[in-house]
């Protein structure tokens, strides 16, 4: 597990910093799944309430996090480690 855990907060790091390096190119839609594992690995399952319908940003961030409901810890982690290596 701590392989998992030391390559999961690597890669937190390099998609953090991505943002700032324009050659790389992460769609939305992925931008939003590295946030809905993040929280899961981090949090665990989301327990606030939905957003308002006229907030879209935290409803669409909300809305992705909550669907990955009773998703472990690690396999959020390895999920994002997934993702990561394909865009980062």
């Amino acid at each position: 597990m701590s392989d998992i855990i030391d390559k999961f907060n690597e890669l937190t790091v390099k998609v953090k910093n991505s943002s700032s390096d324009p050659s790389i190119i992460v769609p939305n839609d992925i931008k939003l799944k590295f946030y809905s594992y993040y929280k899961q690995s981090a949090i665990g399952d989301c327990t606030t309430e939905c957003p308002g319908v006229f907030d879209f940003t935290k409803r669409a961030l909300w809305t992705e996090w909550n669907t990955l409901k009773g998703v472990s810890k690690e396999d959020a982690m390895k999920m994002y480690i997934y993702y990561a290596e394909q865009y980062v």
